[in-house]
């Protein structure tokens, strides 16, 4: 409530109330008031124009009205190939995990839980184990089952099977589609 309260301030949206109340937190908090007085001077500085001088080459010559307009037109490109530069770097360095160009055969891990307190085994098939069950482990006595899969990227359909009978779609998950036998499947993705 704070932090919006701020920002209606340096927006000046406050009605009377709100500045009145406004006012009354500066006078009580002073963590509020510093609070505020940085978010006055970050705004103060975001709303400084900037202003780049940059002199220009001494020409005598007859060319200078055209290099004149050059220099004037470099200074937004030179701004716009680092701008650029900056998000390459941020997106293919600092974020490897994003890349586009990930190795196929890049193995990822992904773990697998349901909650059915009242079952004696829990098992998940899918498309990564060509339907075969691989059984689940109980998690603890509070009714949760998991198993950890290696998965490559990729889409997968699954289910759980619950006392190896019962087909059950995975309730966390949003996506599912039927199969031929009537059952919901759910459709999760795996690093793509």
């Amino acid at each position: 409530m704070k932090d919006e309260l701020i920002s209606l301030f340096i927006d000046d949206e406050l009605d009377l109330d709100e500045k009145t109340v406004f006012v009354e937190t500066v006078h009580a908090d002073p963590t509020f008031t510093y609070e505020t007085l940085a978010l006055l001077k970050q705004e103060k500085l975001l709303s400084t124009p900037l202003s780049i001088n940059r002199p220009m080459p001494v020409m005598a010559t007859r060319w200078s009205p055209l290099l004149k307009r050059f220099w004037s037109f470099q200074i937004p490109f030179k701004a716009l190939a680092a701008g650029l530069a900056t998000a390459m770097i941020v997106i293919f360095v600092m974020q490897p995990e994003t890349l586009l160009f990930r190795p196929k055969s890049q193995k990822l891990f992904h773990r697998f839980v349901i909650f059915e307190p009242g079952v004696q085994q829990a098992e998940i098939a899918g498309s990564f184990s060509r339907w075969k069950p691989l059984p689940m482990k109980s998690s603890g006595r509070n009714g949760y089952w998991e198993v950890t899969i290696e998965l490559s990227p990729g889409e997968y359909e699954y289910s759980y099977f619950l006392d190896g009978k019962k087909s059950v779609a995975d309730p966390t998950v949003q996506f599912g589609e039927e199969d031929d036998f009537g059952n919901i499947n759910s459709i999760i993705r795996i690093g793509t």
